[in-house]
């Protein structure tokens, strides 16, 4: 399994995000915005995704939409919403490739948010507290 977990002491009461998301760059720039704030788990398919959910308890998930391999985000959120004990589990929904409606598409779906790249630090921040405080 190719995955990066930031080694973080739990005795800090961090919440836990797994991350989804194929592109290095993404996900260097999630470790940097949220490493000091958080506990970090990092796959790059939506195939890892859902054994890292199904196998670990996580407080939120950035779900990467487009991802490489047979799955894809949506496959991830659908895999999430059909299971009963994470139904009430928060996904943000993160895609590059947002166009008009997709933000109520993936709402319907049932992610709990959407946010399209590039973002910017604080705006991240405060769309994942909306969900963990």
């Amino acid at each position: 399994m190719d995955y990066q977990s930031l080694q973080t002491d739990f005795s800090t009461e961090k919440k836990r995000i797994l991350i989804v998301e194929d592109n290095i760059e993404s996900q260097l720039i999630f470790k940097v915005y949220l490493r000091q704030k958080y506990y970090l788990d990092i796959v790059a398919t939506a195939e890892e995704g859902i054994q890292f959910i199904k196998n670990n308890e996580f407080d939120l998930i950035l779900l990467d939409i487009n991802l490489p391999g047979n799955l894809n985000g949506i496959d991830v959120l659908h895999e999430i919403r059909a299971n009963l004990k994470l139904k009430d589990l928060p996904v943000i929904v993160i895609t590059a490739y947002a166009l008009k409606g997709d933000k109520e598409k993936f709402l319907n779906i049932g992610a709990n948010d959407f946010i399209a790249k590039p973002i910017t630090k604080d705006a991240l921040i405060h769309e994942i507290e909306k969900y963990l405080n």
